[in-house]
């Protein structure tokens, strides 16, 4: 058994219990320490296969652990779970050897998959340092990972949600990562067994997406020579993502709704109703609100999709994620393709931070992708990035992406001007409209409003 003996460093009592619990269950021995002192003879009187702790414990830190464990000459793996993520953390733990490094919250199936990897390939330290092995530290949320307060919070909502069955809407910009949010509520609910069926609303005209969605008999028009099935039945018992379905037409809006209202529906050309169970995830990059309100969106439907709204950040708002999903990308290259990158130069990164990305975390992939494969040898520096990027906009320029919808030029629009002005009533003078109206663009936006001395004015 000592194949599988864990030993668990968690200073908070009934967190340790529980994750200890889910553990046995998952086929584990497990010893428990509440701190750095319970922990070490624990350490040297038993052989433990893997440790998991916490960064900060109450006589000292995991980082300490960690060392005796290399210091004594210990093959354990050690990994990390911690809500106190940094990347200056996570890099240092990586430099001294911990094979994994976990932010909260967490699943106790994250662990167990990290544990089973961990103590299947203990060479993994051996890997140490490189970006690669970092980015698998976050493989439960795919590439959209990160430890800013938005994504952790996003992240704390996902688990909340994702046990229930009820319909969810996730509103977000194009490149932000909602797909990806959609499959982690489905691997973490119950109907992780079953399909998760993606579809998109905005690549098919209006009687092509009836027949995606319900599919038809054999006879049911021209051309049907043989019987379709829909992704109402493909998702059945699973959950269905319908992507942008802001650009559904109202006639599939309403073949929809009733579908979801009764659970049931028929292919087209057929007489049969056929039952279906689902769970609907939805997404959007526009106000639906705004939808109803001018009558392009069904408020009925509108209603039935948001149960639950989630709303993913743009990368601009979270912008210290990009080490770790530069990390991830580079990973994901090198798995791929074999491409392997281990640094990139201070230099480029600092421009990638700085740089607005307008087309979210899809845009900072392929542009992490484009350089990586541009790169002679295994750094990333400041002549791999593109020129928009390496030469910097002036910051009296913008540039908005081909597909951005108008309601989002006007909030990019106002978020160039806040920048570049020193302050709001400059940027309301050079984008000549008042300032109380900028400040209801800010409320309607999301943006920073007044500041405390101008407010007083109003």
């Amino acid at each position: 058994m000592q194949g599988r003996k864990v030993l668990i460093v968690e200073p908070h009592k009934e967190s340790r219990e529980s994750l200890a619990s889910a553990l046995i269950k998952a086929g584990f021995e497990v010893l428990q320490a509440g701190g750095r002192g319970d922990a070490i003879p624990l350490l040297d009187e038993d052989q433990v296969a893997a440790v998991v702790t916490e960064v900060k414990l109450p006589d000292g830190d995991g980082l300490s652990i960690l060392s005796h464990v290399r210091g004594h000459g210990l093959v354990s793996p050690v990994i990390f779970v911690t809500a106190f993520g940094t990347m200056a953390s996570a890099i240092q733990a990586m430099k001294m050897g911990a094979v994994d490094f976990l932010v909260k919250p967490v699943t106790a199936r994250d662990i167990t998959e990290a544990l089973d990897s961990a103590i299947r390939k203990s060479d993994l330290k051996n890997e140490v340092g490189s970006s690669g092995h970092l980015a698998q530290t976050f493989q439960g949320y795919n590439v959209v990972i990160g430890v800013s307060g938005a994504m952790r919070e996003l992240f704390s909502l996902v688990q909340r949600v994702a046990p229930y069955d009820g319909n969810i809407l996730l509103c977000g910009e194009s490149g932000s990562g909602k797909e990806i949010i959609a499959r982690e509520i489905h691997r973490l609910s119950p109907r992780r067994d079953n399909p998760l069926v993606p579809i998109n609303c905005a690549t098919l005209a209006d009687d092509l997406l009836e027949n995606e969605l319900f599919g038809h008999e054999k006879g049911a028009f021209t051309g049907a020579n043989e019987r379709k099935i829909g992704v109402f039945e493909t998702a059945n018992e699973g959950t269905l993502f319908l992507d942008e379905i802001n650009e559904m037409g109202l006639r599939s809006q309403a073949k929809l709704l009733r579908a979801l209202e009764r659970k049931e529906f028929r292919r087209l050309g057929g007489t049969r109703k056929i039952r279906t169970n689902l769970r609907l995830i939805s997404a959007t990059n526009v106000n639906l609100e705004n939808e109803v309100k001018a009558r392009k969106f069904r408020e009925d439907l509108y209603y039935r999709i948001k149960v639950v709204t989630l709303t993913i950040p743009p990368l601009r708002e979270r912008k210290n994620d990009i080490p770790f999903l530069i990390k991830a990308f580079v990973g994901e290259l090198k798995r791929t393709s074999g491409k392997s990158i281990q640094r990139i130069s201070p230099e480029a990164l600092a421009r990638l931070q700085t740089y607005s990305w307008p087309g979210n975390v899809r845009e900072l992939k392929n542009v992490v992708e484009s350089m990586a494969l541009m790169a002679e040898g295994d750094t990333l520096d400041m002549d791999n990035l593109p020129e928009n990027i390496r030469g910097g906009q002036s910051s009296k320029e913008m540039r908005l992406p081909v597909g951005i919808t108008m309601e989002e030029a006007e909030k990019e629009i106002i978020r160039h001007y806040l920048e570049y002005f020193s302050t709001k009533k400059e940027a309301a003078r050079a984008l000549k409209i008042g300032l109380r109206t900028l400040y209801h663009k800010l409320k309607r936006f999301s943006l920073p409003g007044p500041d405390p001395a101008v407010k007083e004015k109003l």
